[in-house]
């Protein structure tokens, strides 16, 4: 189902903006619920609700775990490559993360297109909008407790992909995921 990315050190640009609370939510929900699905290990669901619950309250909290895990599975299952992630905590952000943030963003600034666009390069297109309603969802239990993301801008979208497509090639046969 997954692959975590290792944490190859140093700083790059999408560490200050993890340092938002906000974006940090969302990366590190998603990290975390991924690696406790893929590793069945309870310390990643208790971090990510730990997270969760001191940003939305007890019950907020839980509510957008639960939608959160709820948009992981169905990536799991209509993604079109494994689903990509970097270990919580991490400084840096890989396609995937970006891409679930992009939905979560665009959710909360009514950008429809940034939602749907980004979810189609996550998934197949008869769940994109499965995709989207259950990210849809998470942004609006974020954004009810006053956490708004930064907008993405659509263009960045296809930036994300040609450098991960570049990336991979760039392998010689290696995966990226």
């Amino acid at each position: 189902m997954t692959r975590s990315h290792r944490d190859g050190g140093g700083d790059c640009p999408a560490a200050a903006y993890l340092r938002q609370q906000p974006e940090n939510l969302v990366v590190n929900g998603y990290r975390n619920c991924v690696a406790g699905l893929a590793h069945r290990d309870l310390r990643y669901w208790d971090a990510a609700m730990s997270a969760h619950a001191q940003a939305l309250g007890a019950i907020d909290g839980q509510y957008a775990l639960d939608v959160m895990t709820s948009l992981i599975e169905r990536l799991g299952i209509c993604a079109t490559c494994p689903l990509r992630f970097y270990k919580p905590g991490t400084g840096h952000l890989c396609r995937d993360e970006c891409l679930v943030l992009g939905m979560v963003a665009g959710a909360q600034h009514g950008d429809e297109a940034a939602m749907v666009h980004s979810a189609k390069l996550l998934t197949c297109s008869e769940a994109c909008f499965e995709v989207v309603d259950r990210a849809s969802a998470y942004a609006a239990v974020l954004l009810g407790h006053g956490h708004r993301l930064t907008p993405i801008p659509l263009g960045a979208f296809a930036d994300i992909d040609f450098r991960s497509s570049a990336f991979a090639s760039s392998q010689s046969g290696a995966s990226l995921h």
